[in-house]
């Protein structure tokens, strides 16, 4: 050991001399000083060892490579590897078999992991079946799925900075203020404040674990919304709130999910007095608000009892509330309009408009003209209008009591499983609990700024202009998170609403109207045979074999011949008289084919 290190400081020496020969560094004074005071080697090698510990003296000489420098220098020794098998000794052909140790247990991370690779860990498994497996081993992802998780995770991880809080304690706020982030980042100037409205869907994706510790990590918290948005567009089909899902033509003549039964839609149709009555024989008549109100003069509320008093001449009478964008009730004109409402037109001879054709405006631009203003098509926003009057049985009611209202109507036409004995095809035997828990998700999300209130009631037309608000902020904020990796064109905002066109909406509506008509021919099929068993049921229990009318009876037969009236010379005579004629036929026929040569 002794030579070794000698040699080491021969070889370091050399080294040293070497660089101060050909590298030529320091200034001029530097080499005269090192000239003029050459370096002293010590009579005696410092030691080198190995040890665990820092160098235990700082470089003191004037050169790095000077070999005083290396004096009592120690280097960490590293740390030898674990014995493999933890050291236990094998022998035989079973050793094979042996498994390495477990790695240590790591903590959690701190950071969001990334995505695995094929959407899940599970999915990239072996194919695994029974009650050893763990759920979901080998099966496939959904690819639209992974592809939302991919986009939706480079949004928050890579544009975003990562969310806000930790992976074990991150609340639903934190999830809002993370994508309020990143939306700022994604969308135009004149977008950026409808952002916090973008981010409220992940806030209903993730609203069931708000009493939970934490919400997850980025992965699960992606995952989460993209359910909670197939599971309200799948409630937009259902409730036909798009232009896809409309009816074609003449409603009544459409089968599937396009059917309504007789009279269509409305509180005055067949269904809707179907509804009201079953409403009320299940009680499930709506609870009225708890303290009445009515609007008063300064546009505030007054209560029941004060608007008995005034009509009943106790109290002055309040003035009647002054209309939007009416100066005051001395300066509103009153009688007819001065104008002509429906203004000829100098190209068209028809100047009514059609409802197809017509707009609903459920939100004004902004006053500049920059950002337009929100419209729905009208033939969509009239089919909503009636169907949450039918809904909400013709009145205004609390959104508590609309969300509520929702679910029970669903499980009331879901409840149908046979047509047998009725003469309209009611309800929708192809709905599902899954189809009214979305639907009272859809109605809750959307009414949440008015579930608290107990008192106002929301009209139909209320509530429908709500629904395609938020609508259009659900469907807005799936195209933003699939615009994840495309250049931010920062663009003038546009709604979210789908349009007729939209082929996310069509594959939706196809899938829907496939089972529809699945189930709705097996219930048309088990009436027709039903139908058929009971008539021919019906023709047998009618048939009465003493009315049938017969014809006159028949002619007697003559008797059948006696043996003893036989006379056996006659009919010896007659034998005898067959045989003859039987040969004279035979010998007529041979004399005529001999000419033949037979």
């Amino acid at each position: 050991m002794r030579t070794l290190s000698i040699l080491v400081c021969i070889e370091l020496a050399n080294i040293a001399a070497a660089s101060l020969l050909y590298r030529g560094r320091g200034t001029v004074a530097e080499r005269r000083r090192a000239q003029q005071a050459p370096e002293t080697v010590p009579d005696e090698m410092p030691a080198l060892g190995l040890g665990n510990g820092v160098p235990p003296l700082p470089v003191s000489a004037n050169s790095p490579e000077s070999i005083a420098s290396i004096g009592s220098y120690e280097i960490p020794m590293p740390t030898p590897m674990p014995a493999a098998y933890n050291g236990v000794y094998c022998k035989g052909g079973a050793c094979q078999y042996r498994v390495a140790p477990p790695p240590p247990t790591p903590l959690p991370p701190m950071t969001p992991p990334p995505l695995p690779i094929g959407g899940n860990s599970l999915s990239g498994r072996e194919f695994c079946r029974g009650l050893g497996c763990i759920p979901g081993m080998g099966v496939p992802v959904s690819a639209p799925m992974t592809a939302f998780k991919i986009n939706c995770v480079h949004l928050f991880n890579d544009i975003g900075g990562g969310m806000v809080g930790t992976d074990l304690a991150r609340s639903v706020p934190q999830v809002h203020q993370s994508f309020v982030h990143v939306c700022g980042k994604r969308v135009g100037p004149l977008e950026v404040g409808a952002c916090p409205a973008y981010a409220n869907t992940f806030m209903g994706a993730e609203s069931p674990k708000i009493d939970s510790p934490t919400v997850g990590g980025v992965v699960e918290v992606c995952t989460d919304t993209y359910w909670y948005i197939q599971a309200f567009k799948q409630a937009e089909i259902d409730l036909k709130l798009s232009m896809v899902s409309l009816p074609k033509g003449n409603s009544l003549l459409n089968t599937g999910v396009w059917r309504f039964g007789t009279g269509g839609n409305g509180p005055s149709s067949p269904r809707g007095l179907k509804w009201r009555e079953f409403a009320w024989t299940h009680h499930k008549w709506p609870t009225p608000p708890t303290t009445p109100r009515q609007l008063g003069s300064d546009g505030g509320f007054i209560s029941a009892a004060a608007m008995l008093q005034v009509n009943a001449g106790k109290a002055p009478k309040q003035p009647k509330p002054l209309i939007p964008g009416q100066d005051s009730d001395e300066d509103t004109p009153r009688g007819l309009p001065k104008y002509h409402q429906n203004a000829p037109c100098a190209t068209k001879k028809v100047h009514t408009v059609s409802q197809s054709a017509t707009k609903y405006q459920i939100a004004p631009g902004s006053p500049d003209g920059t950002v337009g203003p929100t419209e729905v098509d009208g033939d969509l926003f009239t089919y909503c209008s009636n169907q949450f009057s039918e809904i909400m049985m013709g009145f205004a009611q609390t959104a508590y009591e609309t969300q509520k209202m929702t679910k029970d109507w669903c499980v009331w036409q879901a409840s149908v499983t046979s047509w047998i004995g009725k003469a309209d095809e009611m309800g929708h035997p192809d709905w599902t609990h899954r189809t009214c828990t979305n639907m009272q998700n859809m109605l809750s999300f959307s009414l949440k700024d008015e579930l608290a209130d107990r008192e106002s009631g929301l009209s139909a037309q209320q509530v429908c202009k709500k629904l395609f608000l938020t609508i259009g902020a659900v469907h807005r904020t799936e195209a933003i998170v699939a615009d994840a990796w495309t250049m931010s064109l920062r663009g003038a905002p546009t709604s979210g609403i789908p349009a007729v066109d939209d082929a996310e909406m069509k594959r939706l509506m196809q899938e829907v109207q496939e089972n529809a008509n699945k189930i709705f021919n097996k219930l048309r099929g088990q009436k027709a045979a039903f139908e058929d068993l009971n008539n021919a049921k019906m023709d047998a229990s009618a048939f009465d074999p003493d009315t049938i009318q017969t014809g006159p009876p028949p002619a007697p037969l003559p008797d059948l011949p006696d043996s003893n009236d036989v006379d056996p010379v006659s009919l010896l005579a007659t034998s005898v008289q067959r045989v003859r004629l039987s040969k004279h036929v035979a010998i007529t026929v041979s004399d005529r084919l001999k000419p033949f040569g037979a």
